[in-house]
Formats: C-alpha cells, sequence, structure tokens
C-alpha cells in the first residue's frame, strides 16, 4: 500500500462542476467548483447545452486543483470521473460536436421512429420487435438517437460517434473511444444484466444507432486510458495518468454512502430524487417501475428509483414564494419553520409528479390536494417534502419484492440531507434509521474509490469505504409520527393515483406536454 499520494475525481452534475483531490482517507486536499451555465430550451420539454460546455468546465476547475497542488502534483497517482448520465453529443469524423448536447432533462420524443418500423420491419427484426412490442416501442419512442434520425436526418448522417459526458472527457483526455459500464442509462441498446451493449442487430435498428457508433466499455475500477500529451495541454494533468473507469453520478452516490448489499439503500434528495441499493444478481422490472443499472463495484447492480422532479419541487417552490428574500434565505427560513408543522402538513397533501413517471403513472400529474384558508407558505413545504419521500417508499417497495431482501438502514445524500426536518420525516416515513455523512461530495466520493483501490490505497471497495466514508448524524423514526404517516401513505398517497386517473387524462388533453 502507498505510504502517501491522492487521486483526482471530477463530477460533472446539472448545476455544476467539481474537482476535488482526495487523500487515502477521504480528506479533500484540495478542490474546485464552477456553476454551470443553465440548459436552454428551444422549444417547450427541450433541454440543451452548448456542445463545449461540459468539457471546457472541466478544464476550468482541473487547471485551477492543479495550481493548488503546486509541488505536490507528483503525488498525483490516478483520476476518475463520474456525471449526470443519459446525456448525447453526436460528433463527426473529426470528433467535433455536430449539435449541442441533448440533456437528461430533455423530454423529446420521436413517434416517427414508431410509424416507420411498423412499416419497414421485416422477418427476423420484425419477430423480435413483436416478441417484446411493448418494451421495445416505448424505447424507440424515447430515443434520443430516433429523435435526431428523423428531425435532424443531415446529424443522423454525418454522426461517426455518440459520447455521454464521461465518454466524450475520456476522448479528449486520453484520447480513446471507451466508456465506463456504468454510464450507459437511459434509452440506449444496452443490456444491464450483461453489462455490456445487445448482441441482437436488431435493437440497435429499434433505437436508431449503429454499435460502431457507440464506445467500448470498461468495468469499474479499470484503466479507461491514461492523459494524451493534448490532455495535460489542456488540463494541466500528468501525461500518462491513469483515468479510471467508475459509473454515473447516482451509482457513485450509492458507493460513496456505503452501499454494499440490499440491508442499505441510498437516499439522493437532488434535482432527481432517487433510491438506489446495490445487489449481486440482476433484477428488473419489465415495466421499468425502477431500472437497474451497472454499479460502481465489479459484477454488481443498483437497481434504481427515481422522481424526476425530485427536489427540483423545492426550487420551483422558492421559485413562487421568495418573492422578497432571496432564494438561499426563503429556504433557510423554510426549514428553520417546518420543525414546527406536524406531520401530514395540517391535512394539506402534494402528488409530486410534475413529470409523469411512465412505469407506474404513465397520466400521473402534479397535484396539491387539501387547501383551506388555514394553510401557509411553510405547510405546503411540508407537504412537498413529505410528498417525495412517499414516492421512494413506493420505489423501495418495489424493490424490496422483487429482489426478496429488506432494508434496514438508509443513507440521505443530496441537498435535501442538509435539512433535518427533511432528515426525520424520511426517517419517519420509512420507519427506518437515516444517517447523514460528514462529506457532502458523495458523487465525488464514489469515483475516487475507484481510483484509489485501482492505485493501490485500499485493498477493496468495502475497505476504501470503511477508511473513507464518514457518518455524521442518525435520524431515528418516532413511533407516532410513523403511525401517522403509515395512514397517509397507504390511504392517501397509494390511492391518488387511481381516484384521480381518469381526470390527469383529461387535463392532459389541455396541456402543453406530448409525453404521451
Amino acid at each position: 500500500m502507498p505510504s502517501k499520494g491522492y487521486v483526482l475525481a471530477v463530477d460533472v452534475g446539472t448545476q455544476s462542476v467539481r474537482a476535488i483531490v482526495f487523500d487515502p482517507m477521504g480528506r479533500h486536499v484540495v478542490s474546485a467548483r464552477k456553476i454551470s451555465a443553465p440548459y436552454y430550451s428551444r422549444q417547450s420539454g427541450w433541454a440543451e447545452v452548448p456542445a463545449d460546455q461540459f468539457w471546457q468546465d472541466s478544464c476550468e476547475v482541473i487547471r485551477e486543483v492543479i495550481e493548488l497542488l503546486g509541488d505536490e502534483l507528483s503525488e498525483l497517482k490516478a483520476m476518475a470521473v463520474t456525471a449526470n448520465r443519459d446525456n448525447i453529443l453526436p460528433l463527426d469524423e473529426q470528433d467535433k460536436p455536430l449539435r449541442d448536447w441533448i440533456t437528461w432533462v430533455d423530454t423529446r420524443r420521436a413517434p416517427k421512429a414508431m410509424e416507420a418500423l411498423k412499416k419497414e420491419l421485416k422477418g427476423v427484426d420484425r419477430a423480435i420487435y413483436l416478441a417484446d412490442y411493448a418494451f421495445f416501442s416505448m424505447v424507440a419512442y424515447r430515443s434520443k438517437f430516433n429523435w435526431i434520425k428523423y428531425h435532424e436526418p443531415e446529424v443522423h448522417h454525418r454522426a461517426k460517434r455518440y459520447v455521454s459526458i464521461t465518454g466524450h472527457l475520456n476522448l479528449k483526455l486520453c484520447g480513446v473511444f471507451r466508456d465506463a459500464r456504468g454510464m450507459q442509462v437511459g434509452y440506449v441498446p444496452y443490456q444491464a444484466k450483461r453489462q455490456d451493449w445487445y448482441k441482437i442487430k436488431s435493437v440497435f435498428r429499434f433505437m436508431g444507432v449503429r454499435r460502431e457508433q457507440l464506445p467500448d466499455l470498461v468495468a469499474p475500477g479499470e484503466v479507461i486510458g491514461n492523459v494524451t500529451e493534448e490532455g495535460h495541454l489542456f488540463t494541466g494533468l500528468p501525461v500518462g495518468l491513469p483515468v479510471i473507469a467508475s459509473a454515473g453520478d447516482k451509482q457513485c452516490e450509492t458507493l460513496g454512502s456505503g452501499v454494499f448489499d440490499p440491508s442499505q439503500a441510498t437516499i439522493s434528495y437532488g434535482t432527481m430524487a432517487t433510491l438506489g441499493t446495490t445487489i449481486f444478481r440482476h433484477i428488473e422490472d419489465k415495466k421499468l417501475k425502477f431500472y437497474t443499472f451497472a454499479s460502481c463495484i465489479p459484477d454488481a447492480w443498483n437497481p434504481e428509483h427515481s422522481i424526476y422532479r425530485g427536489y427540483w419541487l423545492v426550487t420551483w417552490f422558492c421559485q413562487q414564494y421568495a418573492k422578497e428574500s432571496g432564494m438561499p434565505e426563503f429556504l433557510k427560513q423554510m426549514n428553520e419553520e417546518v420543525k414546527e408543522v406536524p406531520p401530514g402538513a395540517n391535512g394539506l397533501f402534494v402528488f409530486p409528479f410534475w413529470t409523469i413517471h411512465p412505469g407506474l403513472y404513465p397520466h400521473g400529474k402534479g397535484m396539491i390536494a387539501g387547501w383551506m384558508d388555514h394553510h401557509r407558505e411553510v405547510d405546503l413545504y411540508r407537504a412537498i417534502l413529505e410528498s417525495i419521500a412517499y414516492a421512494l417508499k413506493e420505489g423501495l417497495e418495489l424493490i424490496e419484492q422483487k429482489s426478496k431482501m429488506n432494508v434496514k438502514k438508509l443513507t440521505v445524500v443530496g441537498g435535501g440531507s442538509q435539512s433535518d426536518a427533511a432528515m426525520q420525516l424520511t426517517a419517519d416515513i420509512f420507519n427506518l434509521p437515516a444517517v447523514r455523512l460528514e462529506d457532502k461530495e458523495i458523487s465525488a466520493m464514489g469515483a475516487a474509490i475507484n481510483a484509489m483501490v485501482w492505485a493501490g490505497f485500499h485493498p477493496s471497495f468495502e475497505a476504501a469505504v470503511k477508511a473513507m466514508v464518514q457518518e455524521e448524524k442518525t435520524f431515528w423514526p418516532d413511533p407516532q409520527n410513523v403511525a401517522v404517516y403509515e395512514h397517509l401513505y397507504r390511504d392517501v398517497y397509494k390511492k391518488a393515483y387511481k381516484s384521480n386517473e381518469g381526470l390527469f387524462k383529461t387535463l392532459g388533453e389541455f396541456s402543453e406536454d406530448t409525453l404521451l
């Protein structure tokens, strides 16, 4: 085991890019952060980012930490990159972008692909498509590759490669067309059980992409490539520095939270709220009520249930009510006042699907019910926090049922974990201890652990977690609150969709949302 040394983790998030140098005990040696420019929308539901933004922001924060390291740069032994998932960028023959990024927030769809497949498929292709018609129709409809194929045919024709954020950084840093298994998230021709691209060529046709346009995949903890002279010139990183495969941001959060088996789960209260655990045999839900992704740990998977508009709802709430005080001050005020609001938010209930969940609630809409003249803004704030926890609890039940395992402990990360009220109501709604960690950069921590194990600082992933991940506080369920929440969860939340499905369908006729 090396006596001294560091690793670098780069975390490309939705709202910022961070570069953190870690020592083997998980301490931040130096760090830098760049607030990212927000995505832009040319049409309702679209979300794009300039083609060079993620790379330029990454270069900026890497150069900053390199400068801060100074003479200790020689102690940097490896780096790993993680990023938000389900973003694609087409590149031409010279690896130049053909358009801007289509991001994970983007909800554009490709109905023309479904129409064309019905007409064009023949023989074996048609048989494969019809054998699992519901699944293949859904992925063809939602494939970003298909959208480009039918709406930007020139880009589709010229595209030599498609990259994710980490795939693009690997190409720029190391000159290799390789990516981590755990970054293959979204409607892509990736078979999670095998942790590789589909062998069936028809699947690529259904999604509007060819195998040769997609990168070779690398297992977590293995070398993707080494920093080239060109990568050095852009970033200041040492030539030859190994870049180690990790996974997407949510899988890195799961590892960085120390979740090694189905007895534990991680809740991420971020823009998209997720609940994930770690298993060593593949499970899946055919209706995609939850997803199963390649883990940050070799030969493991992370079942994950997500709420697309998770703590985005908190941002939305603050934008509606923080009129005089600024948003940070208003949110701080709400987090104090909400402690005095009883479980159940004084009879106010939120159904949190401002964006639908296609697997669970295909016609779902956001709903606020129970308004009375005595309700205040803080009641709505608490109802929003409760609703997100209800939705993730539903996901946990689905994963437990499929895995035949029971979670006994929660680790909560993301911005919402900093609220004591959110932590306590999470413990109460799940009836489980909820742990807050000392380090707040959990995704970067997970990526760093991959690099640490490769570099020999720790003999295993579990040993790295024990050394690097520290718990700050545990919130224990209150039996009286547990009883209140169990009643509201079973008799209000679980019945909300079925009782209002007809109403949601009718409202959908007047909505600008074109998801369905």
